[in-house]
């Protein structure tokens, strides 16, 4: 018990969340109690390699931080998922695990489908657990940790705060590398570094192909969650079904969707039983809507992975997008934790990440994978003080102070839910705002 409460608080002074994208601050996690942690390393988003590079240079580390993990949360089963296809960094985990302090973290090699990293596909594939629907994995005695994250449990138990990511950059770029980024760098200096200059006819998205947001590359700032920067033609696919008015899209559901089901069929949630059927709140779109409409209110089952848009819709219909506004628009239907079973066809519908990038048009990055590139010296950081699920971070410093790497600059609310925020440079504090911290020479 000592252990897992020091482990926690560890956690929760270096300012770790989770670094997969979902932000959830990693110490209220290792304060469950759970049967088994799964680290993933799947990394299963098109041109997003940043996962993969760590756990070629710090295999190590996410095995110590993956034990810690396990000890904090009294997990009997210690799994590291990862695809079968990243040869290279499972020799050096096999070969880790050969030498006894690792010896009982199991393996588990995944096919490469689309979205295997997923939460509840990922725990489904290691335990053959469904989660509930309207749950999460610790309702069925599951903690699902990122290797970034696991990294980071690994550097706070030394004392090391999070002051920096590996962020993986690729698509129309010069150079596609992966750099040890500063948390707060600017997106146009990293992109920069690979000797992009010009945007023009392109777009830049902040995370993978699929569920990556759309940014200004100069008023975007690198957080402890961003793995991935790509740059896309503004004409590709990927970028046309974000950028679509959304009346377009209404438009073209009302017109001429023809009830194929092939966004309900392909949708990795209903495939692991969960009632969320997109072909019905396509229909609906027609009619008048009621408040109390039950398939409407399902989106909020949406994982928003991007399937039912990029790849299964025929006619170029966007039911992701509309998923997304009518989370807004209903409240969630009264069928929290139920139970389902994955359906007959879950195996034979999973999505091969292969077909999928040819799909989109991205297939060809691959020619040119990233390359290592080391940390990236920045003059200047805007570090965000709400990077994180819960509240925003409060300030402890004020403009003009002096800040070396590592130091505490804010902190969570007494009682909330946050994440602490730490200096990522050396250097002086230039400006401070609701939304960030500036740190820099003036």
């Amino acid at each position: 018990m000592q252990n897992h409460r020091l482990t926690a608080e560890k956690v929760r002074d270096a300012g770790v969340i989770g670094a997969g994208g979902g932000g959830f601050p990693t110490h209220v996690k290792l304060s469950a109690k759970a049967d088994t942690l799964i680290g993933n390393g799947a990394e299963c988003e098109a041109l997003s390699y940043s996962d993969q590079a760590l756990m070629l240079h710090r295999p190590k580390d996410i095995l110590d931080g993956l034990l810690l993990g396990a000890e904090a949360v009294s997990a009997g089963r210690v799994v590291l998922a990862l695809k079968k296809k990243f040869s290279g960094q499972i020799a050096l985990f096999k070969k880790l695990m050969s030498e006894g302090a690792y010896s009982g973290i199991e393996l588990l090699l995944l096919p490469d489908v689309y979205p295997v990293g997923d939460e509840f596909v990922l725990v489904y594939e290691a335990t053959g657990q469904v989660v509930p629907q309207g749950g999460i994995p610790i309702d069925i005695g599951v903690v699902v940790q990122n290797v970034a994250t696991l990294f980071n449990i690994a550097e706070a138990e030394a004392g090391v705060p999070v002051t920096e990511r590996l962020v993986s950059v690729c698509g129309e770029v010069p150079r596609p590398s992966v750099f040890e980024v500063p948390i707060g760098a600017s997106f146009r200096g990293v992109l920069h570094a690979c000797g992009l200059s010009s945007f023009s006819g392109l777009s830049v998205l902040d995370g993978g192909v699929m569920m990556g947001k759309i940014v200004d590359p100069d008023n975007s700032y690198i957080s402890k969650t961003t793995s991935a920067i790509v740059v896309l033609p503004e004409d590709s696919p990927p970028i046309l079904e974000r950028t679509s008015s959304l009346d377009r899209v209404f438009r073209i559901a009302k017109s001429v969707c023809d009830q194929c089901n092939f966004c309900t069929e392909l949708c990795p949630r209903y495939l692991l039983g969960h009632r969320l059927r997109p072909h019905l709140a396509m229909r609906r779109m027609g009619f008048e809507l009621s408040l109390r409409d039950e398939v409407l209110s399902e989106a909020h089952y949406c994982s928003e992975c991007g399937i039912c848009s990029l790849y299964a819709c025929p006619l170029g219909i966007s039911p992701r997008r509309v998923n997304v506004l009518l989370k807004s628009k209903y409240k969630r239907p009264r069928i929290d934790k139920l139970e389902f079973e994955a359906r007959p066809e879950y195996t034979d519908r999973r999505l091969p990440a292969a077909r999928l990038k040819k799909r989109l048009g991205v297939a060809r990055y691959e020619a040119r994978l990233p390359e290592y590139a080391g940390r990236l010296a920045v003059e200047s950081v805007s570090i965000s003080l709400k990077q994180h699920v819960g509240k925003v971070a409060l300030p402890l410093v004020k403009v003009g102070a002096s800040a070396s790497k590592g130091m505490l600059i804010a902190d969570i609310p007494e009682g909330e839910l946050g994440a602490r925020i730490h200096a990522s440079i050396d250097g002086h504090v230039t400006n401070i705002t609701n939304e960030a911290i500036t740190i820099g020479n003036p």
